[in-house]
């Protein structure tokens, strides 16, 4: 069992509760995406989850049962600086009692991840870049990193692309389309990737928002390995 004052688990036992929980319940032929809401954490023991009742939950039904393989993951807002928990683990009980729960094991080793405002954190995500006025894809490719400022994408040169001009960056996130408006600050060729280019950007967002945009995106990432 893990030492509850290690400080990755010292932040998971204190996390809020309401806070926004993703939950993905691994199965042989596909990936099981829902959301929910935080009950609580009983340190070492289990982390309390809310059962929804929309139709993502309903639909699922059948695999929501004990034992059953699930990843967790959690992006807690409440402190100056936005942190992501993610972990595997299994559904420990369903209960009734006192409400809608679901009981999850205490996960033996989790993956914390500090949204920093000037921290490179390197990723591989499949993004577009679109035209803000004429809402058309003007380059496919990907990110190769991320903070919350800004970031990097690698993709098709833009024609009459300049320092400056304004895009609409889109991601897909658990099939919902998310998009944020950027400026491009920078181009430079990729070596040995053909034509590819990597577009250096900032986000033009607030940073409350530019946080929940950016830790959607790795919070998908964290704990699939």
């Amino acid at each position: 069992m893990p030492d509850h004052e290690d400080d990755k688990y010292a932040y998971l036992n204190k996390i809020s509760c309401e806070t926004e929980v993703h939950l993905q319940v691994v199965t042989p032929t596909q990936a099981i995406r829902l959301k929910t809401r935080l009950i609580g954490v009983d340190p070492n023991m289990s982390v309390i989850v809310a059962m929804g009742n929309n139709n993502e939950w309903l639909a699922a039904k059948q695999y929501i049962r004990e034992g059953q393989k699930v990843i967790v993951r959690l992006m807690s807002t409440d402190h100056p600086e936005a942190n992501l928990i993610a972990f595997q683990s299994h559904i420990q009980k369903l209960m009734s009692v006192a409400g809608r729960w679901l009981l999850i094991d205490y996960p033996k080793e989790v993956q914390q991840l500090a949204l920093r405002e000037h921290r490179r954190l390197p990723v591989h995500i499949d993004a577009s870049l679109i035209d803000p006025n004429t809402k058309s894809t003007c380059s496919s490719g990907h990110l190769s990193d991320l903070s919350i400022q800004g970031g990097a994408f690698i993709g098709e040169p833009i024609k009459s692309a300049t320092k400056d001009k304004k895009y609409t960056l889109q991601v897909s996130v658990d099939g919902d389309e998310k998009s944020v408006p950027i400026v491009i600050k920078n181009t430079k060729s990729v070596v040995h990737s053909g034509s590819l280019v990597k577009q250096g950007f900032v986000i033009e967002e607030e940073i409350g928002k530019a946080k929940k945009f950016i830790g959607a995106l790795l919070s998908n990432s964290l704990a699939n390995s």
